[in-house]
Order: C-alpha cells, then sequence, then structure tokens
C-alpha cells in the first residue's frame, strides 16, 4: 500500500476536518489534499521521477508534511534530515542518498546555500518560506500546477524513507524504510478515519519530523482522521499551551521533554484534562522522574503515561509500557512492588513483531538470560542505504539485532541492561562514542581519549570523556577541552564529565574495554585519577 493512500482516504471520508494545525495556520484534509497533488505535479514538472531522493532541512511545519505526501504519491524517496548536524554531516548525507532536490526551511537558507558547490547529485533548491533568488520558491512552485491526480506504480517493497541515523561509526548510517514497513506500523497501531465520529483525537507533535517518531506521526494522525497539531520545535510552555489551548489527547515525548514539562513553573495552572495517552521513549527515563511524571498526572485519571521502546531501523515501536503497567497500587505489599519493578522495564512486544533475546550464537534464550534484543516482522528496515557490510551486521536470519542487551521476564516484560555497541543515547540523541573519540585524540595535551555515557537525571545520558595526558602535570583544562570538542562536532555531542587517567583498561588484544570504564568511571562527575586502572582479563 503507498502511503500517499492515507490522504486520499482522509480527504475522501473526512475531507472537512482540520487535518494539519501549526502556528496559526490550518488545513482541512481536502485543503491538504489539493496542496500535495500541486505539489506532485511541480515535482514531476522539473523532472524527479520514481526513486529519487527528496531532502527537507527545516523545522516541523505544514509543507514538511505536504512534501512527504507528494514525495510518497510519486514514488520519491523521502529524506529528512537533522538540522543539528555539522556541516560535513550534511554535506555527507545530502551526497551519500544522492538527493536530487532539497526543500529548505527559512532558519537554513545560509546554511544550505554553503554547502551548495560540495553538492553533488542536487538538481532543485526550494524555499518553503522566502524568496532568496537562489531557490525555488515553494509556494509559487504550487501556484503554478493543478491539483491533478497522479498514478505512479508503487510497491508495498519501495523505499519511501531514507531516515539518517547515528551509530556507532562517526558518519550516520541511513535507514530504508518501505511502504510496507510504515503500512504495517500505522495500521496496525491507529483505527482508520471515522466519518461518523462528532469527536475525534488530537494528537500534539513536538518532536522533529527527522525523528522516526516525528515521521510515523504524520502517517498516523493522517490515517486516524487525527487533527495534528504541529510544534515547529519542542519548548515546554508551548507544549502544556496547546495541550490546553487544542483539547489535545495525544502525544510523544522523550525524556527530557517530560522533564521539563513537569517541572514547569506553571505546570499546575494548565488544564491538561483532555489528554488520554502522553507515550514516552527514544531515550531511556530517568525512574526518578517517571516516578515524578506519574505523581504529577494523578490529578488527570485519565491521563494514561506510556513507554514506547523501538528503533529507527524497526519503523518505531518494538515493546510497550502501557497506562496500566503505569498505575502504581497504593497500599504497600507485593503487587506494588511487582508494579514498581515493571516501571523499570520498557514493557511487551506490540502484537505485530516478534521480539526475543538472543545469544552471541543466535540462540533464542529462556526468560531471565540476558542476551542481545532482537526483533522480526514486516517493518523491520529493508537495509542500511549503500552499507552492504553493516546491513549484513543487522539483519541475520530474518533477525533485526538492535545491539541493546538485556532480559525478558516470565511475562514478557523486556529490560535494558546495556548496549552492544557502546552508543550513548542524549535527549533522543544518538552519539557515537568514536567521533568524539577521534576529535579529542586531536588535541595537542591529550595522548589517548575514550568516551562513555553516564546517568543524568535531564538527559537520560551525558557524554563523559576519559583522558590519558600527554604530561600528567600540565593537564588540560575542561573548557578547552569542551571547546575544542563544540568547534569540531555538533554542540550536544561535547562531553560534560572528564577523568583523567594514566591508563585505560584493555583487553589481551589491547582493546579498550569500555564495560570496565563504566565500571570505573561511570559516576557523572570529574575526576583526577591517574594511577593505572586495573587490567583486565578478558
Amino acid at each position: 500500500m503507498n502511503t500517499a493512500e492515507f490522504l486520499t482516504i482522509a480527504a475522501s471520508v473526512v475531507p472537512d476536518r482540520v487535518g494539519l494545525i501549526c502556528e496559526g495556520h490550518q488545513e482541512n484534509f481536502a485543503q491538504l489534499q489539493e496542496r500535495v497533488l500541486r505539489l506532485a505535479n511541480a515535482l514531476q514538472a522539473l523532472g524527479l521521477q520514481k526513486g529519487d531522493k527528496v531532502a527537507v532541512i527545516s523545522l516541523n511545519s505544514i509543507p514538511y508534511v505536504e512534501t512527504y505526501y507528494a514525495a510518497a504519491k510519486l514514488g520519491l524517496v523521502f529524506v529528512p534530515i537533522n538540522y543539528r548536524a555539522k556541516r560535513e554531516e550534511l554535506i555527507y548525507m545530502l551526497n551519500h542518498s544522492e538527493s536530487a532536490a532539497v526543500l529548505v526551511g527559512e532558519r537554513y537558507l545560509g546554511l544550505v546555500n554553503s554547502l551548495r558547490d560540495e553538492l553533488k547529485t542536487v538538481r532543485h533548491f526550494i524555499a518553503y518560506d522566502a524568496r532568496p533568488p537562489e531557490m525555488i520558491n515553494y509556494e509559487d512552485l504550487l501556484a503554478q500546477h493543478p491539483p491533478e491526480e497522479l498514478f505512479v506504480d508503487v510497491e508495498d517493497s519501495d523505499p519511501t524513507i531514507l531516515m539518517y541515523t547515528s551509530g556507532t561509526t562517526a558518519l550516520p548510517k541511513g535507514v530504508v524504510l518501505t511502504h510496507l514497513a510504515m503500512s504495517v506500523y500505522v495500521t496496525n497501531t491507529i483505527s482508520p478515519a471515522d466519518p461518523t465520529a462528532e469527536e475525534w483525537e488530537i494528537q500534539l507533535l513536538a518532536v522533529p519530523f527527522y525523528h522516526i517518531a516525528g515521521a510515523t506521526t504524520m502517517l498516523s494522525a493522517v490515517w486516524g482522521g487525527r487533527t495534528l497539531v504541529i510544534l515547529p520545535q519542542f519548548d515546554a510552555t508551548a507544549w502544556l499551551e496547546a495541550v490546553q489551548r487544542y483539547r489535545v489527547t495525544h502525544s510523544f515525548l522523550v525524556p527530557t521533554m517530560v522533564k521539563r514539562v513537569i517541572e514547569h513553573p506553571d505546570f499546575n495552572e494548565y488544564d491538561l484534562s483532555s489528554l488520554r495517552l502522553l507515550a514516552y521513549g527514544a531515550a531511556p527515563m530517568p525512574y526518578e522522574v517517571l516516578i515524578q511524571a506519574i505523581e504529577k498526572f494523578r490529578r488527570w485519571p485519565n491521563v494514561g503515561l506510556m513507554n514506547a521502546y523501538g528503533q529507527t531501523e524497526s519503523t518505531s515501536t518494538l515493546t510497550f509500557l502501557g497506562p496500566e503497567d503505569h498505575r502504581i497500587p497504593e497500599e504497600p505489599g507485593p503487587e506494588r512492588e511487582k508494579a514498581l519493578r515493571r516501571l523499570r522495564s520498557v514493557g511487551r512486544p506490540m502484537p505485530d513483531v516478534e521480539v526475543a533475546i538472543m545469544d552471541p550464537q543466535g540462540n533464542i534464550l529462556p526468560p531471565g538470560q540476558e542476551g542481545e534484543i532482537v526483533a522480526s516482522g514486516p517493518r523491520v528496515m529493508a537495509g542500511y542505504w549503500k552499507r552492504e557490510e553493516e546491513t549484513a551486521e543487522a539483519l541475520k536470519d530474518g533477525w533485526l539485532h538492535t545491539g541493546d542487551v538485556g532480559y525478558m521476564d516470565e511475562d514478557g516484560y523486556v529490560y535494558i541492561t546495556g548496549r552492544t555497541k557502546d552508543l550513548i543515547i542524549r535527549g533522543g540523541e544518538n552519539i557515537a562514542p568514536g567521533e568524539i573519540e577521534a576529535v579529542l585524540d586531536q588535541h595537542p595535551k591529550v595522548a589517548e581519549a575514550a568516551v562513555i555515557g553516564v546517568p543524568d537525571v535531564e538527559w537520560g545520558e551525558e557524554v563523559k570523556a576519559i583522558i590519558i595526558p600527554k604530561d600528567p602535570r600540565d593537564l588540560p583544562s575542561l573548557e578547552e577541552l569542551t571547546a575544542f570538542v563544540k568547534g569540531r562536532l555538533a554542540s550536544y555531542k561535547a562531553p560534560k564529565y572528564y577523568a583523567f587517567v594514566s591508563d585505560l583498561p584493555r583487553n589481551y588484544l589491547g582493546k579498550v574495554l569500555k564495560t570496565e570504564l563504566r565500571k570505573l568511571y561511570g559516576e557523572p562527575k570529574n575526576e583526577v585519577a591517574l594511577e593505572a586502572a586495573p587490567a583486565s582479563q578478558e
């Protein structure tokens, strides 16, 4: 099923229902469909053909959603770009994806113009909300073309989204998601639009569209005939005001956002009684923040909290901890203890995927035994774009290897205990330790660096660098190290904490043992421990 049909159906059965709202602007489903058809005809007139890539660098907006559906209509591959990426990463993603067109929000016009000479495949630059002389204006483009229906033969197995995600290597990996993967996820989790409903669900989007949670939301909301309220960027005040003003029923936040919402000084002044489901995920939720959130939302008994665990590679959610699991018995006893323990899990598998725990030999492990979390099903990614070796490593015998380590209890609840790939997840953003280590190793006062993630109540995890200085009598300052990293990588990748050591724990091959490092220096604090770290026999 071509995902563009989600909009075709909604526009047919609930044409007058408001589909999108953003910064005071709104479109009903009929208007959205008309503009999508105009854009699809325009892109076709520019010479874009099935399989071509269309990239977007912009804050969340209504035209962003229009672009996805127009691309899907033509069988184009949509490439939402993380605008927080550094210049080198942006160039890489646009060239690696072979994007033929780039649509740009006003905030990023200067940035994209500065990249033009280094982009090898981009033929068309389109500006959403400005009229720079060197780009096509989006509204002018739509006005030049009629809203005529187009028919392109699109197969279930054809890619619809190429989404770049940071992994354990320095360069982002492009995850190929098909129309089938997206359709299976959406149709199995959301009921289709109901034209007889006098009231319908209102969904609030606060995460960026370049994140898998944002991408799936623009599909599920349209399929369900929901009104999607779009925040260009997350802001706690704006989120609270939107829930109250639009009587929002559903929303998704990363744990850092949840923390900022519940700690907002005016939290108790807002009416959030319309909320039915507040999902959270994309990063570990600190236990103390979750307990605080449960207490804060207790004043509205109809608000259900849900933990969603998944990956871009699995087209979003694999397991979920539902609202009933967040209702903790008041009376002390075994049931309360069991409920509190399960809050540390990521819940049970979604019905449309199979989740298991696997040992290194590929054997499925019984409950209680720790191994790698693997998943299978029709919405597992097709692979990494132009990364055959890494695709083969992630997809084995029909199983997606998540890189997360954990176990499943006797009732099917999954608990994450670590990561095989040492990925750091800070506020929903994936950070590869290797690229930070490579930068720190270039500092004139650093002999060697190793990077780990440490717990953080606000962000879930923060970056900590363990440094062997070239001269123990002349340690680099924390400020100069941080500035050094920020000058070469995105600012959120800079370490918050440092430890200075004489040696790093290694195995017999000389490989640094990150597990040992976390045991030795896993506290969120700065440390000077210039005695040699203990060796390991691993």
